[in-house]
C-alpha cells in the first residue's frame, strides 16, 4: 500500500523538526552465526548450490600384515570415504514502499533516508528470521520438563531452562564429534577474570536470559571479555555454551501445557492459560549453512541496520516509470535478495523446548 498522504507520514508544519529523527529499537539477528556460506552464480544455470561432507572414516587398529611373496598390485586394500552431499535451492524475497510527491514536498530529505534505513533493517530481520526457522524447525528436540512439547510447564517450576538440559545437548554434540567455535581462555584470579572452556553457541530469546543467569556455574560475559572475542548480544558462558540473547527467537505462545494455578504464578502463560514455549538452539561450526546470489551471505552477528552482502537496495525517482505514472507523482525504495537457508550436519546442532521463568515486580 504506497504512502500517499501526510496522515501517513505528517508534514513538520509549524513545529520545529529535529533532523535527527528518532532511533528505532533495532534488534540483534545472530542466527547467521557460524553459517557456512556458499553463493550461485548470475546466468550460471542454476538455482541450487551444493555443500559436500566427508564423513569420518573409522580408526584402523588392525596392524599391517607383512608383504611377502610375489608382489600383486596393489599391495594394499584401501577404504572408501562416505561423501554426503546437500544441496539448497534459492528463493527471491524482498519487501518495498511508495512515497508520492505529497509527502516528498511537505518534508525534509530526512524521512527518505529513513525509509531506506528501515527497509534495510526489514531485509536483515527477513533473513536472519529464515535463518532463524531453518535452525529451529530442523533442529533435534530435547524437551525441558516434559515427554511431549504441549506438556511443558504444566506443573509449577517445571519446564524453565536448567543445567542438565544444556548438557545433554552439549554432550549430543560432543558425542558426534562436533566442531567447536570458540577456544578456551585461562582467566586470571589476579584481574577477576573466570576461565571459558571450548565453547559452542546458543542463542535464546531475552525472556530466557535470567533463567540461565540464574544456573550454578554461569559465567557473565564481563568476566571474560577481555580475554577473548565476543559478539554483539553475548551475555555469558554454562557448560560449554557462550550464550547470545535477541527478541528474534521464537516465542509459541500458548502451546505449552494448561498451566496449573501455582504453575501460572511461576512461569510465563498466555491469556489463553497455556504456557509459552521458547526455542533456544545450541550448535557447532558448520551446523548450518546460507545461500546467496552472486555473493556470500554474511558469517557472523550482526544488527539489523548493517549492509548485508547480497541485499539489493532499489530506488525509482518520481517518473522513472514512464506511462506508469504519466505525471512524475510516484516514486519507490525496496530490497530484494535471493536466500535459502540449509542445516549441513544434523548431529551438530540441538534446540532445547522449555518455558521461561515469569518475572515481575515486587516493588
Amino acid at each position: 500500500m504506497p504512502i500517499t498522504t501526510t496522515t501517513e507520514i505528517a508534514a513538520p508544519v509549524n513545529v520545529i523538526y529535529q533532523t535527527s529523527l528518532l532511533r528505532r529499537a533495532q534488534a540483534v539477528c545472530p542466527y547467521f552465526v557460524g553459517s557456512m556460506s556458499a553463493e550461485i552464480r548470475a546466468h550460471g544455470g542454476s538455482f541450487t548450490a551444493k555443500w559436500r561432507r566427508y564423513e569420518h572414516l573409522t580408526p584402523t587398529t588392525t596392524p599391517l600384515a607383512e608383504i611377502t611373496g610375489s608382489v600383486a598390485l596393489p599391495t594394499r586394500t584401501g577404504v572408501q570415504p562416505t561423501v554426503t552431499d546437500i544441496t539448497a535451492t534459492i528463493q527471491k524475497y524482498g519487501n518495498f514502499i511508495y512515497l508520492n510527491e505529497e509527502v516528498d514536498l511537505v518534508n525534509v530529505n530526512r524521512p527518505a533516508v529513513e525509509l531506506a534505513d528501515v527497509l534495510g533493517e526489514n531485509a536483515g530481520r527477513s533473513l536472519n528470521r529464515l535463518q532463524r526457522n531453518e535452525l529451529e524447525d530442523n533442529s533435534t528436540s530435547i524437551l525441558v520438563g516434559a515427554t511431549t512439547a504441549t506438556d511443558i510447564g504444566g506443573a509449577s517450576g517445571t519446564g524453565v531452562m536448567t543445567r542438565s538440559a544444556i548438557s545433554v545437548a552439549v554432550n549430543a554434540l560432543n558425542r558426534q564429534d562436533a566442531r567447536k567455535f570458540l577456544p578456551q581462555t585461562t582467566g586470571s584470579t589476579n584481574v577477576g577474570s573466570a576461565p571459558v572452556r571450548e565453547s559452542y553457541w546458543g542463542i535464546n530469546h531475552p525472556d530466557v536470559t535470567e533463567d540461565v543467569r540464574l544456573l550454578t556455574g554461569f559465567n557473565s560475559v564481563e568476566t571474560y571479555a577481555g580475554q577473548t572475542r565476543t559478539e554483539v548480544g553475548e551475555y555469558g558462558h554454562i557448560g560449554g555454551v557462550r550464550f547470545i540473547e535477541t527478541t528474534e527467537g521464537t516465542i509459541d505462545a500458548g502451546l505449552g501445557a494448561a498451566a496449573t494455578a501455582s504453575a501460572t504464578s511461576d512461569v510465563r502463560v498466555t491469556s489463553g492459560g497455556r504456557t509459552d514455549r521458547y526455542n533456544t538452539v545450541i550448535f557447532g561450526r558448520d551446523y548450518h549453512g546460507s545461500l546467496g546470489l552472486d555473493t556470500n551471505h554474511i558469517k557472523e552477528i550482526y544488527r539489523p541496520e548493517d549492509r548485508l552482502p547480497a541485499v539489493m537496495m532499489i530506488s525509482h525517482a518520481k517518473g522513472s516509470s514512464g506511462v506508469g505514472d504519466p505525471l512524475n507523482e510516484v516514486a519507490s525504495v525496496g530490497w530484494k535478495s535471493w536466500h535459502a537457508p540449509k542445516i549441513l550436519n544434523a548431529n551438530w546442532g540441538r534446540v532445547l523446548v522449555h518455558s521461561s521463568s515469569r518475572l515481575e515486580s515486587t516493588e
